[in-house]
């Protein structure tokens, strides 16, 4: 659902006799908006508490061991409400690192000094590059490439949230929507081994001039282009020359998912597959020969019906409903009623918030955020895993 900090490692300079997690308290000091306060919607710093869950002892690798050592590791509660490192301005509607980020950790009552600090994150592993398109834009991107190399790219294109350019880099396109999956073993193993391309936008996809002018406090006023078409499709073509890449797909969330219509609009015979999640372009602005240029595409659309960003009757349905008249013959549709919780992990308390007891009731997300489903592969349609069709795309 997003990154959290779930664990926190202290290397002391003795060993530490009878830990337990009763011993510890951890303060977490971090940036957050405010949106009870409307229309200011401040930034403010606040602390929280973090429960500690578990403690033990690490190796030198920061893997568990039963030998007692002079560093453990403290497992801290998380769920989809708290433990995020990252701030959402919704002036910018950009994800940033949280400035200040801290947490304050007593061990029996006192106070643990920290002397030096370092922040590890899954995202870590990925290769970061920079590549300057023809008309000047400045792209920074994450990128992947299985051992052996591959002729097959999956490129993930983020939502509104992860482009920017201060305060964030790809790493935060990679871990808040849970992007690194994509090189993990299941992905991996499920569409035959691909390199995969996340590029982060200096400022987001529906931006139509490349100055953020048709944002406006949370909405944005887009009409189905983006300054930006040029100038990633002309870093797509480097990546896959340099990857020797003959066959690729292309994925994106909410303004991700617009620009993967755009793409296909645009470019119908660059690509062979799309798999737009709870994409944004109004069915308004699309022409009656985009819907043409679509029909003839492998698409797997993704959507909740209770989408409140992007409304479903102003986006996906109407569009699906112009694809089918179009004769559309590979077009698939995961569509749920809502998004929630399916792990068995998260609830909802008897105040509507996230818990970890089990309540009998699933923690429901905003119904936008049916990327999850995708990143958990557990999009369906027909049988049709979103997971399956970009395999099949590939090969």
């Amino acid at each position: 659902y997003n990154c959290v900090t779930d664990e926190v490692r202290l290397d002391f300079d003795t060993v530490i006799e009878n830990i337990d997690p009763s011993c510890f308290t951890v303060t977490e000091t971090k940036q957050a908006t405010d949106f009870s306060k409307m229309p200011e919607f401040p930034v403010v710093v606040i602390q929280e508490d973090r429960i500690v869950e578990d403690v033990y002892y690490v190796d030198g690798d920061g893997n568990r061991c039963e030998e007692k050592t002079s560093s453990i590791m403290l497992r801290l509660n998380e769920d989809p409400e708290h433990g995020c490192p990252l701030l959402f301005d919704f002036h910018t509607l950009f994800n940033t690192w949280s400035q200040p980020y801290e947490m304050k950790i007593t061990f029996d009552g006192q106070e643990i000094i920290c002397t030096k600090d370092d922040f590890v994150t899954q995202a870590d592993d990925w290769n970061i590059d920079t590549f300057t398109a023809s008309d000047g834009v400045t792209y920074r991107y994450a990128h992947y490439e299985p051992e052996g190399g591959s002729n097959r790219t999956v490129i993930w294109l983020h939502g509104i949230g992860e482009g920017g350019t201060e305060l964030t880099d790809p790493r935060i396109t990679v871990l808040a929507n849970k992007a690194d999956v994509l090189k993990r073993e299941e992905f991996q193993k499920t569409v035959g081994k691909a390199n995969i391309l996340v590029p982060q936008c200096p400022t987001y996809w529906m931006d139509k001039t490349g100055d953020c002018a048709n944002r406006n406090m949370g909405q944005i006023n887009a009409d189905g282009t983006s300054f930006y078409t040029e100038s990633l499709m002309e870093l797509i073509t480097e990546y896959k020359q340099k990857t020797g890449t003959k066959k690729v797909v292309v994925c994106g969330c909410s303004n991700g998912g617009y620009m993967s219509m755009v793409l296909a609009m645009n470019f119908p015979n660059a690509f062979d597959g799309y798999v737009p999640v709870c994409e944004a372009v109004p069915d308004a602005c699309i022409t009656d020969g985009q819907i043409d240029v679509l029909a003839k595409q492998k698409l797997y659309f993704v959507y909740s019906k209770d989408d409140p960003t992007v409304v479903p009757e102003k986006h996906e349905v109407p569009t699906l409903e112009r694809l089918k008249k179009a004769g559309a013959e590979n077009i698939h549709v995961s569509v749920t009623d809502h998004v929630i919780d399916t792990s068995g992990s998260y609830f909802l308390d008897e105040n509507g918030r996230a818990t970890k007891q089990n309540t009998g009731i699933p923690y429901q997300y905003s119904g936008h955020w049916s990327w999850i489903y995708f990143f958990n592969n557990e999009c369906s349609a027909d049988g049709l895993t979103a997971w399956d069709f970009i395999s099949d795309c590939l090969k």
